[in-house]
């Protein structure tokens, strides 16, 4: 899931964990869009995974 700042987190926290808000910006989530085949060759995704291992953590 997106918000219009980029931010992204898996479906599951954004209904889970963080009640459709996202935590550092405070807007909505949409889903991810799918980019176009045809658009990948000169348009390819990063080849650099950001990952917070705290994802799924219940804040204390």
């Amino acid at each position: 899931m997106i918000c219009t700042f980029e931010c992204t987190f898996c479906r599951d926290c954004v209904d889970t964990q963080l009640g459709g808000v996202c935590p550092n910006c405070g807007g909505n989530f949409a889903p991810r869009p799918i980019r176009p085949a045809g658009k990948l060759a000169n348009n390819p995704p990063s080849t650099k995974r950001v990952f917070n291992p705290d994802c799924m953590k219940t804040p204390a």
